[in-house]
């Protein structure tokens, strides 16, 4: 929405700055005099189709002219920037009717719309993993359906969970900012068999949370998205492949030698985290050093992490 929008800005401005000067080009044949400001006050009144009247052309060019300024202006207003940023940004902000349900099977259920789950969706759309994003304000509905994401206004109560699938989830993602509504989502799906784990900044509460129902408890700050999907298989063990979701699976795995990060994407896999004397990087860039003996998260297919971890059991990754 917003690149459409810099896209017609920037042609509207070419178009007013081309026409001003050819408007004070064909005024000075006519030997009217002109300036600028002038030029580009007919500008706009002539292509918004406004048409005062106080400036106009006498000549047969000028009068064309006229014509193709009008004409363009129309085309430009109802033939682009209407339909492809005005209606679809009134559509959007406008939205009455907000999805309350989507129909899937063996899906993650996120509650709560926060830049936490944002993180955590990007990641999973990457590697085709199903989810729907749970959310109870309208507004982050909005913002998060904008943002490409699976969202659905929900009412946090088991016919919500049970309508959008929660008895062939393959798990529930709690991570709500009010307490409130984490203790109501863990008993709104007490009854149903599925994984329940729960991401809160506040650790007073994880007893309580745990108590509900909860399979674990996570703190934000000491925690990345993708340590949630290893966390919900187990520790993972150097050289050991995990599946977490159908054909997506994780290893962990030590750099035989000082190596970039595209070293091990360009075989396929995502390099998800990089630990290196305690200190863990998330979604390092292509260009990141990998030093010798750090250990390095990966996902992808298994076949892929089967050929890097075969690989790198000798002292050099081929």
């Amino acid at each position: 929405m917003r690149k459409r929008f810099i896209i017609s800005l920037f042609t509207f401005s070419i178009l007013i700055i081309l026409y001003s000067i050819t408007f004070l080009i064909l005024m000075s044949e006519e030997g009217q005099k002109h300036n600028f400001i002038d030029a580009i006050y007919w500008v706009l009144t002539t292509i918004t189709t406004v048409g005062y009247g106080d400036i106009h052309f006498k000549s047969e060019a000028g009068k064309i002219f006229s014509i193709f300024v009008m004409l363009s202006g129309v085309l430009f207003f109802f033939g682009f920037f209407l339909p492809y940023v005005v209606v679809p940004w009134a559509e959007r902000r406008l939205m009455l009717i907000l999805p309350t349900e989507a129909k899937m099977k063996k899906h993650l259920i996120i509650c709560g719309y926060n830049r936490f789950t944002r993180e955590l969706c990007e990641i999973l759309k990457e590697f085709g993993i199903k989810y729907v994003v749970f959310e109870v304000s309208s507004e982050k509905v909005k913002e998060a359906i904008e943002s490409g994401i699976k969202c659905i206004l929900t009412d946090n109560s088991p016919r919500s969970f049970k309508n959008n699938g929660i008895e062939s989830a393959i798990a529930v993602i709690i991570a709500w900012e009010n307490v409130e509504n984490v203790i109501d989502s863990l008993l709104a799906i007490k009854d149903f068999n599925v994984r329940k784990y729960v991401i809160h900044g506040d650790q007073r509460y994880t007893r309580y949370f745990l108590f509900a129902g909860a399979k674990k408890v996570f703190l934000p700050k000491n925690l990345i998205a993708t340590t949630i999907a290893r966390s919900i298989q187990g520790e993972i063990k150097i050289g050991r492949l995990e599946q977490i979701f159908k054909d997506f699976y994780t290893a962990e795995i030590l750099a035989p030698k000082r190596m970039k990060v595209e070293d091990l994407e360009k075989k396929g896999a995502k390099v998800i985290a990089v630990c290196k004397a305690g200190q863990l990087e998330f979604n390092p860039s292509k260009n990141k050093i990998l030093e010798k003996g750090c250990v390095i998260l990966l996902a992808g297919k298994s076949k892929t992490l089967r050929e890097i971890i075969c690989e790198g059991s000798h002292p050099r990754i081929r």
